[in-house]
């Protein structure tokens, strides 16, 4: 018993982690866990997402009635399923949400109406934030 500890001490945990690293990097992954991956998440309705940062309650109202403006040249659009915002009051993150019905909506949107938005309006934000818009394109589902 008292030898098996002194062995555990003496580099004993040094070689258990060399020869797991060792064992982790020549394992397969079983196929059960490879099939987990995105494969797992159906498409229903997407979104997208512009994030930035806002310095206060004040920005984030002007910033709001910029996005209201935005947002009422994407209301006609086919499969535009509405909008949400979130603000974070203690890191002053700012976040606007398009959702859209499906993957076609999405890809119309991306394809015909984004770009000229994105050259009216991300500029316009940019001036009013300081900072850039990060967009990025999600699955969206309420989760009920």
């Amino acid at each position: 018993g008292d030898r098996h500890a002194r062995c555990w001490y003496r580099g004993g945990m040094s070689r258990l982690l060399a020869a797991s690293r060792a064992l982790a990097q020549r394992a397969p992954i079983h196929p059960a866990v490879r099939s987990r991956g995105l494969c797992g998440v159906t498409i229903d309705k997407t979104c997208r997402v512009y994030s930035c940062k806002v310095k206060d309650d004040a920005q984030a109202h002007q910033l709001d009635l910029l996005m209201d403006e935005f947002i009422e040249n994407v209301e006609q659009l086919q499969g535009y399923a509405g909008a949400a915002r979130l603000v974070c009051k203690s890191e002053w993150d700012y976040k606007l949400i398009l959702k859209f019905q499906d993957l076609d909506s999405l890809k119309d949107f991306m394809a015909n109406t984004h770009p000229e938005l994105t050259a009216n309006f991300n500029p316009r934000i940019s001036q009013l934030v300081g900072n850039e818009v990060h967009e990025q394109n999600f699955v969206y589902d309420d989760i009920e």
